[in-house]
């Protein structure tokens, strides 16, 4: 007898509670891999903004550590008298970057001063509505040994001859790793146009000898008639408005004649922000350093705000401006009351975002105030 045999298969009714199970596991599956994409790109989306946020503080924290670091204690005074008066920050060619427009120097009885910090309360754009701050910083630029070099200025005020002494005079500190001073029209670290550059020389000799200072913006370099000698000149017309030869005060004609002196190059800093031209909505950091076109230093920043720590007498105040019968050289720390950074992209959830806020103290600033030196104004 032969038995007949069958083979069943699922039924529909299994089938589909199958489908239905693998549904899910596969559901929960995709459900899975979504989040931890997720939180991959908001990993990897923090890791980039918190990059961007610390190269951008770590610059910013530099230049304002630095302010005032060989300028003295009082401020530099600019040419005067003239009905123009200087402005900043001013690439070679231009002087609009802030808020399409440049901003004027602080002022003491009418005559403009650059300080090592000068503060800057909404002469930024607007951002959402909101007014944001600019801050301009300055000090000596030491890696460059233009300092080596003396100076004489010419009747005009508008032509200085640099020689390099033989033997270097004792005054002449070379940076480290620097065998001798750099040419002054060497093409990595030497003089451009539109740098700054601050006079100190001695008019005069004997018993009628004086000091004088000044600053002049560099308009050409050239080789000298001798061997280490260069011709700098300062023409009149620069965009910041820096050489005035007929200015009444602050003025390089003022130093015509001087028996002695020396220069040094200035870093005038200014950070502000500014719209990126990549979709033009966008803010951005930017860094402008006197004589060069200014760079970007990190994207996405949406608010820049400051305020400032005085010493005056025995007081000590935080202000958003400085208030009257102050000046910047009473500045001795400065409080980055707000930078707010987003990140590149939007994920599921939106921009990632960080708001530094934070003190840095100006050291030469405020050692001047804490330890004034002898004859100081404060």
């Amino acid at each position: 007898m032969q038995r007949k045999r069958t083979t069943r298969g699922f039924s529909l009714t299994e089938l589909l509670v199958s489908m239905a199970i693998g549904s899910i596991v596969v559901g929960g599956a995709v459900q899975m891999f979504s989040q931890a994409m997720r939180a991959h790109w908001i990993t990897s989306q923090k890791a980039e903004l918190q990059q961007d946020f610390r190269a951008a503080t770590n610059i910013l924290t530099r230049d304002i550590s630095l302010a005032g670091a060989g300028i003295g204690d009082i401020g530099i005074a600019l040419p005067s008298g003239t009905g123009t008066l200087p402005v900043y920050p001013c690439s070679a060619i231009a002087c609009n970057y802030v808020n399409s427009g440049a901003a004027a120097y602080p002022t003491q009885t009418g005559v403009p001063y650059l300080y090592g910090i000068i503060p800057g309360n909404n002469l930024g754009i607007a951002v959402n509505g909101q007014a944001t701050d600019i801050i301009s910083i300055a000090y000596t630029d030491i890696n460059f040994a233009i300092n080596c070099y003396q100076v004489s200025m010419d009747a005009t005020g508008t032509i200085g001859t640099f020689t390099l002494p033989v033997p270097l005079p004792a005054t002449c500190v070379l940076p480290s790793g620097l065998a001798a001073p750099q040419a002054l029209n060497d093409g990595v670290v030497g003089l451009k146009q539109g740098d700054l550059l601050y006079f100190q020389v001695t008019v005069g000799v004997g018993a009628n000898a004086t000091t004088a200072s000044a600053i002049g913006s560099v308009s050409s370099i050239a080789p000298g008639a001798g061997p280490n000698s260069y011709v700098v000149g300062f023409a009149a017309g620069d965009v910041g408005h820096i050489n005035q030869p007929a200015a009444a005060g602050g003025s390089l004609k003022q130093l015509a004649g001087n028996t002695s002196g020396t220069a040094t190059r200035l870093r005038m800093i200014t950070y502000y922000l500014d719209i990126s031209p990549n979709d033009g909505v966008t803010p951005r950091l930017m860094r402008a350093v006197a004589g060069q076109t200014p760079t970007p230093v990190a994207e996405n920043v949406g608010y820049l705000k400051f305020s400032y720590d005085l010493f005056n007498g025995a007081v000590v105040a935080s202000q958003n401006s400085l208030p009257a019968g102050t000046a910047p050289t009473m500045i001795t720390k400065v409080n980055i009351a707000h930078l707010t950074m987003r990140s590149q992209a939007p994920g599921a959830t939106g921009y990632q975002g960080l708001d530094l806020q934070t003190s840095i103290a100006a050291r030469n600033m405020t050692y001047q105030q804490e330890y004034p030196i002898s004859g100081s104004a404060y």
